[in-house]
């Protein structure tokens, strides 16, 4: 089975965090479609903004139970 697929990486403070996109041919083809790039910019945009936020709050957090 052809199988397309795609990672991105960042690596944060308290984890190295990975997004895998994979595209697979359907149950009747063998032809999978070209990489969609503009459909899954939002999709990556999210997941580094959903990282970076994360790893924001959580220095936060540390950060106010040192006060």
């Amino acid at each position: 089975m052809l199988k397309k697929s795609k990672t991105w990486t960042l690596n944060g403070i308290y984890a190295n965090w990975k997004l895998t996109v994979a595209i697979e041919p359907g149950e009747y083809t063998d032809d999978l479609p070209e990489w969609p790039s503009e459909r899954l910019a939002p999709v990556v945009g999210h997941f580094f903004e959903a990282v970076n936020l994360y790893e924001l709050r959580r220095d936060a957090d540390l950060t106010h139970r040192l006060d």
